[in-house]
């Protein structure tokens, strides 16, 4: 009978030891999580409302993700549009002056910075973030387009034989500007085909569409190339059309800046619209956050209290065990 009371007691202690240590461990979870180990426990098995809550921290995050990236791309391409800009203006301003010092020496600088902001612009429309070409289309992994060095001999092949103005700036709308000429052919690189729209939430949306191929970057490097080749010593182009050309470059520039700035505006109306929808979203995701942890979030402070308990519970358990371990008739004699 002393043996079967001995196993008896052993039993039950190590069934109160196991519970004990189980309840433990879920508290100890509880306290480093926050949450219940066992929503659907704590919600008497009505877990509807929770993972329509889930669902909606999931779709905020890939918004969140999704909004992050547009405000980047977008914020990127600002910056380089805003230095195409910046550049294109400073010419435009110095080869206005063509006119009142037209000497060899003051013609061939002109053209030299010309071509130093056209290869400055093609480095700007060829900007890649994270290994992603901005200003390509859906041809991320590429360059938008080629090198000035490559397009300007590109350019002195289609101008060899012109020998005035209307024939230089003919040869240059060929180029640039017919369908299926030179530009699209050989100095256009990317996609033809824009970027899908990234969506930022359940009604809003960012078309991040910009590419190389658009006209007013056309028109800006037609410019550009107008005046850089216009002293190109393989035209040899007669000085009244080597002024005429760079004076009309300085004109164009001014006219495709216009349109840069309503790029770049629209551009900027799309940031706010990211920015806006971000914090809309952010507001969102903290008010379901908070609808979370009233769900099936913990207090802290009692979780603490039960684990402190509970912990005393088994330490007294884990005594008694030992001291009935010890026990023997000679103990009671």
């Amino acid at each position: 009978m002393d043996t079967v009371g001995d196993l008896a007691r052993t039993l039950v202690l190590r069934t109160h030891q196991t519970r004990l240590n189980q309840e433990m461990d879920r508290l100890g979870v509880e306290i480093a999580s926050g949450f219940v180990r066992d929503p659907a426990s704590h919600l008497g098995g009505d877990i509807t409302g929770l993972l329509a809550i889930d669902r909606t921290l999931a779709q905020l995050e890939t918004y969140r993700v999704n909004t992050t990236e547009a405000s980047f791309l977008t914020g990127t391409m600002q910056n380089a549009l805003e230095e195409i800009q910046i550049r294109a203006e400073n010419v435009s301003q110095v080869l206005l002056s063509v006119e009142l010092t037209p000497n060899d020496e003051m013609l061939n600088t002109m053209s030299s910075e010309a071509e130093s902001a056209l290869n400055q612009m093609l480095n700007g429309l060829n900007r890649s973030v994270g290994g992603r070409f901005l200003f390509s289309g859906t041809a991320t992994d590429g360059h938008a387009v080629i090198d000035s060095d490559t397009m300007l001999n590109e350019l002195r092949t289609a101008l060899a034989g012109q020998t005035d103005v209307a024939g230089v700036e003919a040869a240059l709308d060929a180029w640039f500007d017919t369908a299926g000429g030179g530009f699209e052919t050989t100095g256009y690189l990317g996609s033809t085909t824009s970027l899908a729209p990234m969506r930022l939430s359940k009604t809003e949306s960012a078309n991040v569409d910009i590419r190389a191929d658009d006209q007013v970057f056309r028109d800006t490097m037609k410019a550009l190339a107008k005046a850089a080749l216009a002293t190109d010593s393989s035209l040899a182009l007669p000085e009244n059309v080597k002024i005429e050309l760079i004076g009309n470059a300085a004109l164009d520039l001014q006219t495709a800046q216009a349109h840069m700035v309503e790029l770049r505006s629209g551009l900027g109306a799309l940031q706010q619209r990211i920015e806006e929808t971000s914090t809309r979203n952010s507001a969102e995701r903290a008010a379901t956050t908070i609808a979370r942890v009233e769900l099936v979030g913990t207090d802290q402070f009692e979780t603490a209290t039960r684990y402190e308990n509970t912990r005393a519970q088994l330490e007294s358990l884990y005594a008694i065990t030992v001291r009935s371990s010890r026990m023997s008739l000679v103990g009671f004699l």
